[in-house]
């Protein structure tokens, strides 16, 4: 825990110095203090990617990162006491109840952090994703080697930036430090609404914590999935505040939270109506920031398909390539169509020849009916959707609370066609669900007893281990080191295939599995698959890994 807090004082202090120089130099004032941080991370990922283009992130990146923070802090130094003065009046204001109860679940997130991580895709791809980053940067064709690789998400970039790799090999926690940001903002609007009650979306949003349990999940490992659910929440809440009437920083700023969204996850692109529409509504206020605008979202569309094109092949990707823009690192076709199809099946818990004759009615029902963790989702999905109808008389006088619903409608229509995985979708379950709970809970002793609930019951599962739940308990030998970025040790056989050296790990029996083995990994389950089913294997492209790989056909 303790070198977890460290690493965390380094990343504020950074974020914050790149958030002020970010917003002054957009010429935005007075930004909330979270969302300067925000901005500053997004300005560190953008950062990072476009060096990773060229060079790994590891040591050379942080002296690099450290002395352009040192020239920022220098010539921005007092807007950045400022806004150390701003959180400072902030913690101030507080009520002594959400002081400690503030601590409370910091206390707990760090906790969580230091745990052993649990989520089954950081031992498949995150681990690697980030190793790949801090040994080469970004490389041509990787996703040859496993598919998932192809997925490097924004949050890994950033995580790969901020890991310390050089330093010391347990640090893969940003997520943590991301939740505990979401919590403090929307506990502090939850102070406002109870001390001024003049904006009922503050409730809405200071609601958020509730949801910890579930957010608890993703913390120990660096999981994008909960860098889209706290940055929706910022941009939900902006959009709320800004659609009646804007200003130049609330535009920015959504454009840049929005971008930050997509860069991390390509399946939040719907969130790009968010910024359109208050754009649309006020262009005869905000037309003079359209630069801005510009600037900002080609810089990130820009990255978006370089990234694309170096790991993939793919401009398009995850979607099926364009045949004329394909390099010679694409993945060949058949696979690249396979694992499309294999994406829309999986979201259904069916296989692609099923999905293919199945008619859509049949595929609804699959979706429903699906058992475990994933039914109850898809059921409590239909169920919000169902209940926010029985409000919608009392939202109709806020029309922006009415476009997150048909934005919401709409984005499900997109997953259904593309691939219907609750997770991708829960943003917009936890703002339709605060919505219909602020309305039925107004008192404040009652929300209060609410969280202090949702908080006392994070410490079950990370004190108890639950049978037939896979939890990350804490020990007392986590309070000074974290336990190792993977949950399994590091054993490992080296193949030789052909012009390549693969490294397997021994220990690990699932197919896509490879959890911290040295770079190149691959499980030896996913190899012999490709070998046997598509011919195929990965192959260097030359004696540089950097210079990636490509599939070579067996025929």
């Amino acid at each position: 825990m303790l070198f977890i807090l460290l690493s965390w004082i380094y990343i504020l202090a950074v974020a914050l110095v790149v958030g002020v120089s970010l917003d002054r130099l957009l010429r935005l004032q007075d930004v909330n203090p979270i969302l300067v941080l925000f901005h500053g991370l997004f300005g560190v990922t953008l950062t990072a990617g476009f060096w990773a283009v060229f060079f790994p992130l590891n040591l050379n990146f942080h002296i690099f990162l450290l002395f352009i923070s040192i020239i920022l802090l220098y010539i921005n130094r007092n807007y950045t006491v400022k806004y150390i003065r701003l959180f400072k009046h902030e913690l101030n204001k507080l009520s002594q109840f959400f002081k400690i109860l503030i601590v409370a679940i910091f206390l707990l997130i760090l906790a969580q952090s230091a745990s052993p991580p649990s989520l089954l895709d950081n031992e498949s791809y995150y681990i690697q994703t980030i190793a790949w980053l801090n040994e080469f940067g970004l490389v041509k064709g990787l996703v040859n080697l496993h598919v998932f690789l192809g997925q490097t998400s924004g949050w890994h970039i950033l995580q790969s930036a901020f890991n310390f790799n050089f330093l010391y090999e347990n640090f893969n926690d940003l997520n943590g430090l991301c939740l505990f940001l979401g919590n403090y903002y929307a506990l502090v609007k939850l102070n406002d609404y109870f001390k001024f009650r003049n904006n009922s979306m503050d409730l809405v949003i200071g609601l958020y914590p509730i949801f910890n349990i579930f957010l608890f999940q993703f913390i120990s490992s660096p999981s994008p999935d909960l860098a889209v659910y706290i940055i929706s929440m910022l941009l939900f809440y902006g959009f709320l505040m800004n659609y009646h009437a804007c200003s130049k920083n609330g535009l920015v700023s959504l454009v840049m939270l929005t971008s930050f969204l997509i860069l991390i996850k390509a399946t939040t692109l719907v969130f790009a109506l968010f910024p359109l529409i208050i754009y649309i509504k006020h262009y005869k206020h905000v037309k003079q920031y359209t630069f801005i605008v510009w600037v900002v979202s080609i810089s990130t569309l820009g990255f978006i398909i370089i990234k694309n094109i170096l790991m993939t092949g793919n401009v398009l990707y995850p979607l099926t390539g364009i045949e004329l823009l394909k390099t010679d690192w694409s993945l060949p076709t058949n696979i690249e169509t396979y694992f499309y199809n294999y994406a829309k099946a999986y979201g259904y818990a069916i296989t692609p020849d099923a999905y293919n004759h199945s008619s859509i009615i049949n595929l609804l029902k699959e979706w429903f009916f699906q058992s475990g963790f994933d039914g109850l989702f898809n059921k409590l999905i239909i169920l919000i959707l169902v209940l926010y109808l029985f409000f919608i008389k009392k939202f109709k006088r806020n029309k922006a609370i009415l476009f997150i619903y048909g934005i919401a409608l709409l984005q499900l229509c997109i997953l259904f066609i593309t691939s219907p995985q609750f997770r991708f979708y829960m943003p917009f379950v936890f703002i339709l669900s605060l919505f219909i709970i602020a309305e039925i809970i107004t008192s404040e002793k009652i929300t209060k007893s609410i969280l202090v609930i949702s908080t006392i019951v994070i410490l079950f599962p990370l004190l108890f281990v639950i049978p037939n739940i896979k939890t990350s308990t804490f020990l007392a030998s986590y309070l000074v080191e974290p336990h190792r970025n993977s949950q399994f040790e590091s054993k490992y056989k080296t193949l030789k295939i052909g012009n390549t050296k693969i490294n397997t790990p021994s220990n690990i029996d699932f197919f896509w599995g490879t959890g911290n083995t040295k770079i190149p990994a691959l499980n030896e389950q996913q190899f012999e698959y490709f070998k046997t089913h598509f011919k195929v294997i990965p192959q260097q492209r030359t004696e540089n890994l950097k210079d990636g790989f490509y599939f070579k056909s067996l025929d």
